[in-house]
């Protein structure tokens, strides 16, 4: 059943007539005749019979009106609704992000694509959300696309890689464990974090995990004093001397405060992605700054 069959048979209904039907359809009548007998052999039912020299509808082909009404009143709708959210898409776009990308990418990316393509910049948007906040506006279209951590598991999200930080143990300068490391040169061990308090990322982040397996894997339970949502935030804490931190290594953390230590068993890297719907054509402006930054801010083009 196509909707050409249902809108044919719909006309045809209304005006009990097939040249008639036909010629407002612009269709010849022999290929409308043919739609409303295939639809009928589809259907196992008669919806026309001959009446006199005209036609009319046959019981089932009364019932059969009704949803074929309801049906092409519901396309209608879908389609004024689909122009209503591109007209109004393409007044703004929405970019979802996670919290480390507030401290420097994310507005440097902003005003990059605004002053390079002339984009007013009450047509952009931007909402913190954890990862899995933004799967779920990735897929029901309330965000155009994600400056995020990996995402495993939804192969319908397209991910580049955009940057790649190392895990690094910081302390407040002067610290116990800064005074160890000097003191021996070997890296700091996880029993020796153990004797200090920890500040580390908020609950439920890809970031807290990452931490909290470190020290699994490490048969190590420090003690969890502070927690925050960002490596700013995180380093602020640290050199306030309330502890120390393993973080993500960005740039703009005050160093002057700080120290940067080695820790035993520590190797890893925290990767963060441009994400985006796979199977979505996007509109002109999301594709714009999809194309801006594949075009200055991946991986690959760090290294051209």
């Amino acid at each position: 059943m196509t909707f050409n069959q249902i809108n044919y048979f719909v006309k045809t209904a209304e005006l009990m007539h097939m040249a008639k039907a036909a010629r407002e359809l612009k269709i010849a009548q022999p290929s409308l005749s043919m739609s409303i007998d295939k639809l009928e052999k589809e259907l196992g039912l008669p919806l026309f019979e001959k009446y006199g020299r005209g036609i009319r509808l046959t019981p089932e082909g009364e019932i059969f009106l009704v949803h074929a009404k309801r049906i092409l009143t519901d396309v209608e709708a879908a389609k004024q609704e689909m122009q209503r959210i591109r007209d109004t898409s393409e007044e703004y776009l929405t970019v979802a992000y996670v919290a480390p990308m507030a401290e420097q990418f994310l507005p440097m990316v902003l005003r990059g694509f605004q002053e390079a393509e002339k984009v007013p910049p009450t047509s952009l948007r931007s909402v913190e959300m954890n990862t899995v906040e933004i799967v779920t506006a990735l897929n029901n279209n309330t965000a155009d696309l994600a400056l995020c951590s990996r995402i495993d598991g939804h192969p319908e999200l397209t991910q580049i890689p955009i940057l790649t930080q190392s895990l690094v143990l910081i302390a407040p300068k002067g610290h116990p464990l800064e005074r160890a490391y000097h003191r021996t040169g070997k890296p700091i061990t996880c029993q020796q974090i153990m004797a200090h308090p920890l500040v580390t990322y908020s609950a439920h982040t890809s970031m807290r995990e990452r931490v909290d397996s470190f020290f699994k894997d490490q048969a190590c339970q420090p003690k969890l004093c502070h927690q925050a949502g960002t490596e700013m935030a995180i380093a602020q804490l640290v050199a306030e001397q309330v502890g120390v931190a393993i973080v993500a290594k960005i740039e703009g953390l005050p160093w002057e405060r700080l120290v940067e230590l080695p820790l035993e068993g520590l190797n890893q890297s925290r990767s963060l992605y441009l994400t985006y719907r796979t199977n979505r054509q996007p509109y002109r402006t999301v594709k714009d700054l999809i194309q801006f930054i594949i075009r200055n801010h991946t991986v690959e083009a760090a290294g051209n």
